[in-house]
């Protein structure tokens, strides 16, 4: 059975949830383990995930992701729309954010990688980047709002949702 209808299935009947379950639920896993890493951190990332996926079901959307994406990513990361600070594997998904940002900056042209290093990495204003690079500000100003826009598309491409 595709996801697509196994979700369905769920929706209308809570017991049909577990063949949702069993089909998605190695992915969360991984994902909870690459966080936790450890198997007791994992399964409680992944109870929860599980938790929260059969709580907000009634509301979910399938837009051509896969389930178990959109139930391992929300977990960790928000605790009822607000961000855990004192969650232990917090530190770990910071990381991984952070390693999926420099990624994508690396993809990035050479002189938009340069405006997206100097304006957020090193927080120089537009006309410094200009002076530094020889370019004028509005040039800078451009630079840094196609590599804004690349960013997002990067990171979409590779899987980053973040609603703030």
């Amino acid at each position: 059975m595709e996801e697509s209808a196994l979700v369905a299935a769920a929706k209308a009947s809570p017991d049909a949830f577990a063949a949702l379950y069993d089909r998605t639920q190695p992915e969360v896993y991984r994902f909870a383990y690459s966080l936790a890493g450890n198997h007791a951190g994992a399964e409680d990332l992944t109870a929860e995930a599980y938790r929260r996926a059969l709580i907000h079901l009634p509301k979910y959307e399938d837009r051509g992701k896969p389930f178990a994406r959109k139930a391992g990513r929300e977990v960790p990361l928000m605790d009822h729309d607000r961000p855990i600070d004192d969650w232990p594997g917090m530190e770990a998904v910071r990381s991984e954010q952070r390693c999926l940002v420099q990624a994508a900056v690396a993809r990035l042209p050479e002189v938009q990688r340069q405006v997206v290093v100097l304006r957020f990495g090193h927080e120089r204003s537009c006309r410094e980047i200009a002076d530094q690079l020889g370019k004028t500000e509005a040039a800078v100003k451009q630079l840094t709002y196609r590599a804004v826009n690349r960013l997002r598309d990067i990171l979409v491409e590779a899987g980053y949702e973040h609603d703030g």
